[in-house]
């Protein structure tokens, strides 16, 4: 993590205490990037779901439309199907590609923490929250897109609101009850990181006044 390097010039005493942070903090990381992927599976299989349950509803209703007076739009309709079913294939790429960020997940950030106050560790926990719960509605929005074009409707106008300058697809989301277990499991876990990193904020501070008052006796 880049922090072993400091423990060379510090007291006995609180190198052992800086290597000992070191390793916590390390082995925190590792289980939370664990519990990343765990979340990350989790929401590709619930967006996988809706997309098969959207996607069931409406080829059902597309393919029992009659199109017998109108070749020319039948064939066109059965390339677009042909296309659409191929969407389940495609979205746990697409889910891994907006959940798979460094900047969805607080443990991936290299910098200490140095505030542990109840307000800014919730705080953290709320954005992460809302970062994680925005790529997924994108995601599901843009699969809803897909599926309004096929019936020639005005996506951009139905399923879409601004939202602080950004659009936001209008839904209620939910996320399975796996994916909260895992956040939660995610959250308990970045308290502790927080609380290891400020120690060791704290222990690094103690090394450079250390450090003046050798320089200034």
């Amino acid at each position: 993590m880049g922090i072993e390097p400091c423990t060379r010039d510090c007291p006995e005493n609180r190198a052992k205490r800086v290597k000992s942070l070191c390793k916590e903090i390390k082995s925190t990381r590792e289980k939370m990037e664990r519990e990343t992927r765990t979340f990350i599976e989790a929401s590709k299989n619930f967006s996988l779901e809706w997309v098969q349950r959207e996607m069931n509803s409406n080829i059902s209703k597309l393919k029992n439309e009659d199109y017998s007076e109108n070749l020319e739009t039948g064939k066109d309709m059965l390339s677009k199907l042909s296309r659409l079913e191929g969407l389940p294939f495609r979205i746990q790429e697409i889910v891994e590609e907006h959940l798979n960020r460094d900047d969805c997940w607080p443990h991936r950030n290299e910098l200490l923490h140095t505030d542990i106050s109840r307000d800014y560790i919730e705080f953290k926990k709320e954005k992460t929250r809302k970062d994680l719960t925005s790529s997924i509605r994108m995601v599901l929005g843009c699969a809803a897109e897909v599926f309004a074009d096929f019936k020639d409707k005005s996506p951009e106008d139905k399923l879409w609101v601004r939202e602080r300058g950004k659009r936001k697809y209008i839904c209620i989301l939910r996320f399975s009850d796996e994916m909260t277990a895992s956040l939660d499991q995610y959250f308990s876990m970045l308290e502790e990181l927080f609380v290891l990193e400020y120690e060791m904020n704290n222990e690094l501070k103690k090394e450079v006044y250390d450090g003046k008052d050798k320089n200034n006796p």
